[in-house]
């Protein structure tokens, strides 16, 4: 039996902001409202949400306005002070958001929480970009508090529709960032401005000259976060698509971000023997200096530039020093991205690789309905023989999150479940 995979693509060759990407997902399908009402709920002073039917370059978009005390924020000055960009102050700022302050306001919302895990992810590598360009410890870099208000809301709002749409993957184009500078508090910075480019390391730039800064650091940061892979329009069946809009109109191109949604199908490979895949690449390095925050941040890019698994393995390296072994499986066409995630967010000097053959069974997800809501489940055959399955964690875990029941118990209602055709196949072989 075939399965689906929902697919989302990201065109932002115009460049892209947080409100630019919501505009999108909303303009795609994503409840509005349910938005608004996350946002809402943030308990963000001043804050408002509108949506409008606007028009760049010919091209039909939503634009949504996030509203700080009457004011709407720039789409390409994510953080602003009297018109310019001041996103970083150090200790002692009596107007601003710390990280800390930024994960209170988002844990004490009634969201859901793979809506709140997801923002948080973005939110600590978007101060951390801030906080390593302006050298400054995470937790002293505080975001005006302007700037930090819509930014929360631009993040948890795109949060918020992507967890209505529910992509199983989501691919990014190649990213503008345009060029010529930018003025800020600390003076005139070239474009793309300091943590914008630390938050790119790892991803494909398109070289498009565009003048003006097109790519926000919030933009960049979401974008790069929820990339499962960077490249062109994904092989798939194309079902919606939406288009967000940016303030301003530019010359060369439409100023939008545009999202399209589709489907792809999983076909049944069942036969005699598992499916021979195409060749993959192993690739292996070992640290001995490094601290666990650290490698755990360094896995989460690994899977992020594209690696399919990432494993640790306990080694003793040279003068009797505990170390560990990082083995990623890579695609061959991921090969450059993850790569150098491995050596840029890591303290290894060198890594090695090599091509291995792979057996797998058939794969499809499907979808069950569950007294505790619907659950991804990944089903592996053999000869069209069902011979695994396995509940989506991610799902069971904010469904026990949610209902307040024992992560066991979700995962217990998954696997209990048939969709229709199954279960009446099922009862036929018996």
């Amino acid at each position: 039996m075939s399965g689906q995979e929902k697919i989302l693509w990201f065109d932002a060759t115009a460049g892209a902001s947080g409100d630019m990407i919501l505009g999108a997902l909303v303009d795609l399908g994503a409840p509005f409202a349910r938005v608004k009402q996350a946002i809402a709920s943030l308990g963000l002073h001043g804050v408002r949400v509108t949506r409008k039917a606007v028009v760049r370059a010919a091209v039909a978009a939503t634009k949504i306005d996030v509203g700080i005390s009457g004011h709407a924020h720039d789409d390409h000055h994510v953080h602003t002070r009297h018109g310019r960009r001041d996103p970083v102050h150090r200790h002692g700022h009596d107007h601003g958001r710390t990280l800390s302050d930024i994960r209170k306001i988002i844990a004490a919302a009634p969201i859901e929480p793979a809506v709140r895990d997801r923002a948080l992810v973005v939110f600590r590598r978007l101060v951390e970009a801030e906080g390593e360009a302006h050298g400054l410890p995470a937790k002293s870099v505080h975001l005006h508090e302007a700037g930090a208000a819509d930014a929360i809301a631009d993040v948890v709002g795109v949060c918020v529709a992507l967890h209505a749409i529910g992509p199983d993957r989501i691919v990014v184009s190649p990213l503008t960032t345009g060029a010529g500078t930018v003025a800020c508090a600390h003076g005139l910075y070239p474009v793309p401005g300091p943590a914008t480019s630390l938050l790119l390391r790892g991803a494909p730039l398109t070289g498009i000259e565009a003048e003006g800064e097109r790519l926000t650091p919030t933009g960049a940061a979401i974008l790069t976060s929820i990339a499962n892979e960077y490249g062109g329009p994904p092989t798939m069946t194309l079902t919606r698509v939406g288009h967000g809009a940016g303030t301003r109109e530019y010359p060369e191109r439409p100023n939008i971000v545009r999202a399209m949604l589709g489907a792809r199908v999983t076909p049944d490979r069942g036969a005699a023997t598992p499916q021979l895949a195409p060749k993959i690449l192993v690739v292996e390095f070992t640290v001995d200096d490094a601290t666990p925050q650290l490698l755990a941040y360094a896995i989460e890019r690994l899977f992020a530039a594209g690696a399919l698994d990432v494993h640790t393995s306990p080694v003793q390296m040279k003068k009797g020093r505990a170390g560990h072994q990082i083995t990623t499986l890579v695609r061959p066409d991921d090969f450059d991205a993850v790569t150098r995630a491995a050596l840029t967010e890591t303290t290894t000097f060198g890594l090695r690789f090599r091509a291995e053959g792979r057996l797998e069974l058939a794969r499809a997800i499907e979808k069950v309905a569950t007294p505790y809501g619907t659950i991804r489940v990944k089903v592996g055959r053999l000869s069209d023989q069902e011979v695994q399955r396995t509940p989506e964690y991610e799902d069971c875990a904010a469904a026990a999150r949610k209902h307040r029941v024992p992560l066991a118990v979700v995962q217990q209602a998954a696997l209990s479940k048939r969709r229709p055709k199954q279960a009446v196949a099922a009862k036929k072989r018996r």
